[in-house]
């Protein structure tokens, strides 16, 4: 009778361990889903304010471009009263601004391909490309 008892008494704290295991585990488990419904969130608002910093990364760069091309024409334009040597060099300076400034512009239409993992690296480089094409137009 003892043993029965004895036995009875263990099985019912193993029961009690058990069930208390499992209750943790289903608290662990209601807050890894919770967990994993503010990361999707966080997922969907980070993709949305990288769409948007695209667009006005794209829209910005385009605008510049424009500019540069605005410069370039009035450079084009501009005579100058200098020797044919001088004025020769003064137009192949113009012309490689003027190819920079397309390969800008073809690079940014062609952004829309640039995965998002590459954004970072493609916004940086296009930057400088940009500055140096603006400091190039500044020194003809």
């Amino acid at each position: 009778m003892k043993n029965k008892i004895v036995t009875i008494a263990i099985t019912g704290v193993i029961a009690m361990m058990g069930i208390s295991v499992s209750a943790q585990q289903d608290k662990k488990a209601q807050k890894a889903r919770k967990e994993l419904e503010g990361a999707k969130q966080d997922l969907k608002e980070a993709k949305v304010d990288s769409a948007a910093d695209f667009h006005r990364f794209k829209k910005e760069a385009e605008l510049q471009i424009s500019d540069n091309q605005k410069k370039i024409d009035e450079l084009k334009a501009k005579k100058s009263d200098e020797s044919q040597a001088v004025r020769e060099e003064y137009d192949k300076k113009v012309a490689a601004v003027e190819v920079q400034n397309n390969d800008l512009k073809k690079r940014i239409k062609e952004s829309n391909n640039t995965k998002t993992n590459m954004w970072t690296s493609f916004k940086r480089g296009f930057h400088n490309d940009m500055e140096a094409l603006e400091k190039a137009i500044r020194d003809i």
